[in-house]
């Protein structure tokens, strides 16, 4: 599904080399894939995101957008090594890249305002209900300051961009869970990827 858009995004890549491009880019221009919540995907579409997310780690920093220690707004632009970001950004740069947002939600919405991510879903706080692909949200949900949000590896792990970690890293699923988001395009089991025999 998704390797006739990455043709196209090559192509779009080897274009843009051959002219002045900033380094960094806004998110709104960095999209590898089309908005679509409707697609349905592979567990081969959900592995490259998550390789793409877990990629970062170690090599992104910290800032908080709440307390505004990046006045050069770093973690607006799309992510690049030694660039800052915050958690809701990190996850926004993920999931705008996949196709999944088409617009910013921040960490306290995830779970309190379903409408801003379309063809997604609350389903509770029970881990064993989640996917990979799946986003958490953590904490109160009413104030920036009080939330988290993350993305689901699978296994007991999130990969999750922190302040008290040092910036983009993999750690445990954590204790309190508010809400589990789901995109409905996302699999929930096993593709079968044999050869329709009907």
């Amino acid at each position: 599904m998704k390797h006739i858009t990455r043709i196209a995004a090559a192509a779009l890549a080897a274009a843009m080399l051959c002219t002045a491009v900033p380094m960094s880019v806004r998110a709104d221009t960095h999209r590898e894939f089309e908005y679509d919540v409707e697609t349905m995907w592979t567990n081969d579409d959900v592995k490259e995101m998550l390789d793409y997310a877990t990629f970062w780690v170690g090599k992104i920093s910290y800032a908080s957008s709440q307390n505004n220690t990046d006045p050069n707004n770093h973690r607006r632009e799309e992510l690049h090594e030694g660039g800052e970001t915050d958690c809701s950004w990190f996850v926004y740069h993920v999931l705008f890249r996949y196709g999944l947002l088409e617009h910013f939600v921040h960490s306290y919405e995830w779970g309190n305002a379903p409408d801003t991510y379309p063809g997604g879903r609350n389903i509770g706080n029970d881990i064993s209900n989640a996917v990979p692909g799946d986003i958490l949200a953590t904490g109160t949900g009413t104030k920036p300051q009080n939330s988290h949000v993350l993305i689901y590896l699978g296994g007991d792990q999130v990969v999750e961009c922190a302040s008290g970690k040092g910036g983009v890293v993999i750690s445990h699923v954590p204790h309190h869970i508010r809400e589990i988001i789901h995109f409905d395009c996302i699999p929930t089991h096993e593709v079968n990827k044999g050869v329709d025999t009907e």
